[in-house]
């Protein structure tokens, strides 16, 4: 039987993907450079063209190997849908990762300090708040892979959003005992169910502190999806690297992330 979300969230996809559609048309997309600790970055903003009122707003958060193509398309799907999406960087303007090595080596340098990552995200969120078409009393965080765990975080941090989601995040948090009772928002988790990249202690050790201080989750494992599932470009990969994109669960966690957006966010 046709899943009727599951489609339209396949004519969402196809539509922001498509090459003969321009976002210019109904939306607005810019290069965005902020400044913290003296250091430049370069997000990306895209939001409804025509608006008469101030829109939720979503912050995005690349994966490990930086803001790239993708994200962008992500936040212009999310524009589609009436969000003022900001895709934030990480890394500093101009630098992106080009092989796995360069990869881990700048995504791990947040894994080892929690309170850099956290100060990243605090200033990306304030450029987004700071936004005259956002409504700041109404934000989100969304994050891949890295970008899951550091939206994890913003949770654990206490950030003054409405919910988070992740798609098949990193889920090791050195500080989850001691600041899981600073989750005060849903959490909306996709998991692969064949994701070899995230230990399954880690999945327990989260869950059973999510439920030890009664946070409001839903971790969602997608049966057969590998880590980095809603990722096209895992296509041909898969042998070398264990990951497969699986249209199913991709375009099922996205409908599921938009329903999850319209309650946490009216």
């Amino acid at each position: 039987m046709k899943n009727p979300i599951a489609y339209a969230a396949l004519a969402a996809f196809l539509s922001a993907c498509s090459p003969k559609n321009d976002p210019a048309a109904h939306m607005k997309t810019a290069s965005l450079t902020y400044q913290q600790d003296g250091k430049d970055f370069e997000g990306y903003l895209a939001l409804p063209k025509k608006t008469d009122k101030k829109l939720a707003g979503v912050l995005l958060i690349h994966d490990w190997t930086g803001l790239d193509d993708y994200e962008q398309m992500r936040a212009r799907m999310l524009a589609e849908n009436g969000y003022v999406a900001f895709a934030m960087d990480m890394y500093g303007k101009g630098v992106r990762a080009t092989n796995h090595k360069e990869a881990g080596e700048l995504s791990g340098i947040y894994g080892k300090d929690r309170k850099l990552l956290r100060s990243r995200i605090e200033t990306a969120l304030q450029v987004l708040k700071s936004r005259p078409e956002v409504d700041s009393s109404r934000i989100a965080i969304i994050g891949y892979c890295f970008g899951g765990m550091a939206a994890i975080e913003a949770a654990l941090m206490a950030a003054d959003i409405r919910g988070v989601v992740t798609f098949h995040a990193a889920l090791s948090f050195p500080t989850l005992v001691a600041d899981a009772g600073n989750i005060k928002v849903p959490l909306l988790i996709h998991h692969g169910g064949a994701d070899k990249f995230v230990p399954e202690k880690d999945v327990k050790a989260l869950r059973a502190q999510l439920d030890k201080v009664k946070a409001e989750y839903q971790l969602v494992v997608h049966p057969g999806a590998t880590h980095g599932f809603t990722l096209k470009s895992n296509v041909g990969h898969e042998e070398h690297f264990g990951m497969k994109y699986d249209v199913k669960a991709d375009l099922e966690s996205w409908a599921s992330m938009l329903s999850f957006l319209r309650k946490t966010l009216k």
